[in-house]
């Protein structure tokens, strides 16, 4: 349970939360009150028939829970379906998940800790702040025109403007010695791992993807080169591909 993020059980009580209030409100006012005016109304039928599909994705969501540290895949597959229904509010939960499923994917890698390396290319933090306030304010103008996805779009740059200090100062690749520093995605930590376990198995002018193998670990990483901080990057980059196994 030590590897389930903070932001999962937030998450979890606020949508049990919406249920509960959805429920009290629609049982209140009651769809066929007479004394209702027909907004009044409509919102109690709205609110009835959210609660079915609203107590599913939950329980979906707790069942991702308990697949998590089995079959990793499998329970970010059911949280991402789970919190669909709930969006935007569940987008807490979700982030959450994030989190937790690169925790427990990887959990055989060996943490980076603030150490002199050879080579380092960071993440351009600044761009994500950028992205943050821009989707919060064109999210907001939307909301407040009527549209609901505005509330969605303001709160994924909410979650962009937050991670973007997460990730400052933060290492996308690098290298010490005989090991790569690698932050596999932006919801992972920062790990060091051995050469011999990684192959680049594609690159052009936008990304390059990374084939992580070995006993314990196999996955896929991509990174977009548009968010690496700086702009002389891509002889570093030629060195550090320049000892890595190509893999077709």
């Amino acid at each position: 349970m030590k590897r389930i993020n903070i932001l999962v059980w937030i998450g979890l009580v606020i949508n049990i939360i919406m249920i509960g209030g959805a429920s009290w409100i629609s049982s209140s006012l009651g769809v066929f009150n007479e004394e209702l005016n027909y907004s009044e109304r409509e919102l109690a039928r709205m609110l009835s028939f959210m609660i079915v599909p609203f107590c599913t994705a939950v329980a979906v969501q707790i069942i991702s829970l308990l697949v998590l540290f089995r079959k990793p895949k499998l329970g970010l597959a059911l949280a991402i379906i789970g919190s669909i229904i709930m969006l935007p509010l569940s987008m807490i939960f979700i982030i959450g998940y994030q989190f937790s499923y690169e925790r427990q994917s990887n959990k055989n890698f060996e943490l980076f800790y603030e150490q002199p390396t050879d080579i380092v290319l960071k993440f351009k933090w600044s761009q994500l702040t950028m992205q943050g306030v821009l989707f919060i304010a064109l999210g907001v103008i939307v909301g407040i025109l009527g549209v609901g996805i505005g509330w969605l779009v303001a709160a994924a740059g909410l979650f962009a403007l937050c991670n973007s200090f997460r990730l400052k100062n933060r290492i996308m690749i690098g290298m010490v010695k005989d090991k790569l520093v690698l932050t596999p995605t932006i919801y992972s930590g920062t790990y060091l791992i051995p050469l011999a376990d990684v192959f680049l198995i594609k690159e052009d002018g936008r990304l390059f993807k990374l084939h992580i193998k070995s006993a314990t670990n196999d996955r896929k990483c991509t990174y977009r080169k548009g968010m690496i901080e700086g702009k002389v990057y891509q002889g570093l980059l030629d060195d550090i591909f320049s000892k890595i196994a190509r893999k077709e």
